[in-house]
């Protein structure tokens, strides 16, 4: 049975395209803008690169991104600025393997315990959990980058 397992995922799904929408709605002017304390797109590619950090096996190596872990972990900022079609293309591929993962589930799946996560985390957390924070993840940079767009007189997608 995967009707739990789905309604999940449908929220993931839901904040992910809420995300690629920001994507889209985003001026130039904004984009390469600071808010928040970082770039405007550094905080898209963060949440993006984020699924490894939550999905990966416990001895799993994160891919670096292709603009590198440190930006994507607010630990430096960023020295080139990707175009908007780049970086749905990062963030498709991420999607892919959230996708992958999820259809690797069932509803008695989600009770097991998450070994990559729990491990980095450093608490046992299910498979239920590990989808549950990987959503509010998304939906939390969804809130800050659609303030963001207000900030700058723009609609936002919310």
């Amino acid at each position: 049975m995967r009707k739990v397992t789905e309604a999940l995922k449908a929220h993931f799904d839901m904040g992910w395209n809420f995300l690629t929408q920001i994507v889209d709605v985003c001026p130039e002017a904004v984009w390469t803008k600071k808010g928040g304390g970082f770039v405007f797109w550094q905080q898209l590619y963060h949440c993006f690169s984020a699924v490894d950090y939550f999905l990966l096996p416990k001895d799993g190596i994160p891919e670096p991104g292709p603009w590198g872990a440190d930006v994507s972990g607010f630990k430096a900022e960023p020295t080139v600025n990707p175009g908007k079609e780049e970086l749905k293309a990062y963030a498709a591929k991420m999607k892919a393997k959230v996708d992958a993962w999820v259809a690797a589930l069932d509803d008695a799946a989600l009770s097991q315990n998450h070994e990559g996560f729990s491990a980095r985390k450093g608490a046992p957390t299910t498979n239920a959990m590990t989808l549950a924070i990987l959503s509010g993840h998304s939906f939390y940079h969804v809130g800050s980058c659609d303030a963001i767009l207000r900030d700058n007189g723009e609609k936002g997608v919310m």
